[in-house]
């Protein structure tokens, strides 16, 4: 009877323990299933890593093996190239470091980067030039070379508008200088005296005038196209053009005693009351005279920084005969020019 009762009393909590056990027994399952997920997601995971690590050895081109990863030392300057790319980009647009891009280093940037930033521009010249014309052959050239250079002033603007053709326009203005005939001067002026023997001319027989001078010019980059778009400083340009060219009045250099004589309708000077050699004003046109010009030059442009460069022109301008004033055995008169001159672009 003991037996049977407790029997009957054990059996219910018996079959709660048997509940129990499969209950864990479900769980323990469960968490296996959940564990060899996670190993095989693990697993996945480090091979999707490891062919990121190779593509990313093949395309940085340090890849040795299938198992090569680019250094800390090579990330490291990858990242500071792309700093220095993104900080320069913002200087040339002026975002940052405005004064800072004025400067040598920005030429230096501009050859890492190769890149060539040109647009509009503005410029001065300053000019020396000689006169190519009537009666310059009449004695050697460099004799008289410093009579025969004259100074000047040009100003101009134009715009590139790519890396190979420009186009400028501009305004000079110029001492121009020129001998007159040999005979006039060495066997005829200075062979003359007054009563007392002295000399009434001593000079060289040089006359001067101004110049003005404006033109159009087309600008060829010769340098732009040898270098493709690569940046280099100095650069080549072959300057075609034509422009108008006015002179001015003409005055006789050293020509005080000669002034004083007087002269006959013909323009002959009176010495002493005989009529001699004839006189500047019988010889030159001294009024003014516009022309039309053609002008071929040389220009050499060297890029210090982002706004200015300096530059050395070799021009000449082509124009008429009665340029100077003489119209008698050149068929053009021609001004030739070498300048040096400053260029801010904006």
């Amino acid at each position: 009877m003991t037996i049977t009762l407790m029997t009957i009393f054990l059996m219910p909590l018996h079959a709660q323990d048997l509940e129990a056990v499969q209950k864990a027994a479900e769980e323990a399952r469960k968490a296996e299933q959940r564990a060899a997920e996670a190993r095989k997601n693990a697993e996945e995971a480090a091979k999707r890593a490891e062919a990121a690590r190779q593509n990313a050895a093949k395309r940085s081109g340090t890849q040795t093996n299938a198992n090569a990863m680019p250094t800390e030392e090579f990330l490291r300057l990858v990242e500071e190239q792309k700093r220095m790319k993104e900080k320069s980009l913002e200087k040339r647009q002026g975002r940052i470091g405005r004064f800072a891009t004025d400067s040598v280093s920005w030429v230096n940037n501009q050859i890492k980067l190769r890149t060539w930033s040109r647009k509009w521009f503005v410029g001065s010249n300053l000019p020396v030039n000689f006169s190519v014309a009537d009666n310059v052959t009449d004695h050697p050239p460099f004799r008289y070379f410093s009579d025969a250079l004259g100074l000047g002033l040009e100003v101009y603007g134009g715009k590139y508008f790519d890396r190979k053709f420009g186009a400028r326009i501009g305004w000079g203005v110029h001492n121009v200088k020129n001998r007159m005939d040999r005979e006039i001067v060495d066997d005829g002026w200075r062979q003359m005296v007054d009563a007392s023997g002295k000399h009434l001319y001593t000079g060289n027989g040089f006359f001067r005038f101004t110049a003005m001078e404006l033109y159009a010019d087309a600008m060829f980059d010769v340098t732009g196209v040898a270098l493709t778009n690569k940046f280099y400083p100095l650069h080549v340009h072959v300057v075609m053009g034509v422009g108008m060219m006015m002179s001015g009045k003409k005055s006789l250099k050293d020509s005080d005693m000669l002034n004083q004589l007087p002269q006959d309708e013909k323009h002959h000077y009176i010495v002493d009351g005989n009529t001699s050699l004839v006189s500047f004003e019988g010889l030159i046109d001294k009024s003014s005279h516009v022309g039309i010009a053609g002008r071929l030059g040389l220009m050499f442009d060297y890029r210090f920084s982002k706004k200015l460069s300096a530059g050395l022109e070799l021009m000449t301008t082509t124009t008429d005969d009665k340029f100077e004033g003489i119209k008698y055995d050149e068929p053009f008169d021609i001004l030739i020019k070498l300048s040096g001159g400053i260029r801010y672009y904006f």
